[in-house]
């Protein structure tokens, strides 16, 4: 093959229709809007305002990869900005450090409780996480006695959640830092590999002797751990908490992956979700400059449809090759041998390594 034509394949909107999505962005709205869509205040406010959603993405992220869904994210992350919020306003004496690890860990174990009934009890996830959400939700209310708490935070704290270095906002290198860790385990590690392996197909995965049951109890503890560090820069850059936090973070992060999905390898990616994330709300950013009446349907409106394409485009994906393994004779015949090959590597994989599910 040669270099032209890997580069038009690289460079194919079915691979990278979000790059030229975003492209179309800046061209439409900042013709459109140039002095307040190109400023350097817009995208410094997108960055921060998103950086958030964007770690409950990549926490929602790790159990999508492993074939299930956290519907917790937002409750757990409110869950942990209750807890620092609530112990740094009556216990501004205690350790910030301390308050926020134990956050962090409280949102870790809800995680836990998710992945045991998920995997040993064979709960469907979907439904285990929205029940588990609604024990959050009761837990964070419980916490703040159903009213607005304002976090006591040192100033140093307060200036490093709302601060920004190299005109970047801090929040936001937060999730890139988290976003470098994540692609480098999903994809440059053997337990990154057996967990896409025990998405794709579990039985198969764990008949090639992969510990699929620790890995989605995995997943789901790795989960809570992130949405409990999103809590905690939640109140950095917000300082206070309210009953309404946590909730609206679910569908853009949800959108997000989907979103991503459909990009470069064609399956759930770091790099994918996050450039939906920045995206999705530039593209509201931009709606909402440029119109004349009311904002408030703006939002709910572009994620909504940007989620029906994405979804819409993964399943067309998803298609394309089992049509055509439909119409290839020889498919079946080919099929087992393929399959044995990749447990073998599997295998292989897992005796190099030294992983401990």
């Amino acid at each position: 093959m040669s270099s032209s034509t890997t580069m038009r394949s690289l460079l194919s909107p079915r691979r990278v229709s979000i790059l030229y999505l975003l492209a179309a962005e800046f061209v439409i709205f900042g013709l459109w809007n140039p002095d307040l869509f190109l400023s350097t205040v817009t995208m410094q406010n997108v960055a921060s305002s998103q950086a958030v959603v964007g770690i409950l993405a990549l926490a929602a992220l790790v159990p999508f990869i492993a074939g299930e869904f956290d519907i917790t994210i937002g409750t757990n992350m409110a869950l942990s900005a209750a807890i620092v919020a609530q112990q740094t306003s009556q216990h501004p004496d205690r350790s910030l450090l301390l308050i926020c690890v134990v956050a962090v860990i409280a949102c870790g174990v809800v995680g836990l409780a998710n992945g045991l009934i998920v995997a040993r009890l064979n709960v469907n996830s979907f439904i285990t996480t929205l029940a588990m959400s609604q024990v959050l939700a009761a837990l964070a209310l419980k916490i703040s006695e159903n009213q607005q708490v304002l976090a006591k935070l040192p100033q140093g704290f307060v200036d490093a959640g709302q601060g920004k270095h190299w005109g970047i906002p801090n929040a936001a290198y937060c999730t890139l830092v988290l976003g470098v860790v994540l692609w480098y385990v999903l994809g440059h590690t053997v337990l990154g590999r057996h967990l896409f392996a025990a998405g794709a197909n579990r039985e198969a995965a764990r008949l090639s002797g992969i510990r699929t049951e620790g890995l989605v109890i995995g997943s789901f503890v790795a989960s809570g751990l992130i949405a409990g560090v999103a809590g905690v820069v939640y109140i950095a850059q917000i300082g206070t908490f309210s009953n309404s936090v946590g909730a609206p973070f679910i569908f853009p992060a949800f959108a997000a992956i989907f979103l991503g999905a459909t990009q470069f390898n064609f399956r759930p990616n770091v790099l994918g979700t996050l450039l939906a994330i920045f995206t999705l709300a530039l593209g509201v950013q931009g709606l909402q400059l440029s119109s004349d009446t009311g904002q408030f349907w703006i939002t709910p409106m572009f994620n909504g449809v940007a989620l029906l394409i994405a979804v819409v485009f993964s399943r067309r994906q998803a298609a394309a090759p089992l049509a055509a393994d439909a119409a290839d004779p020889q498919v079946d015949s080919e099929a087992g041998p393929a399959v044995g090959d990749a447990g073998a590597d599997l295998s292989a994989a897992d005796d190099r390594a030294t992983v401990h599910d």
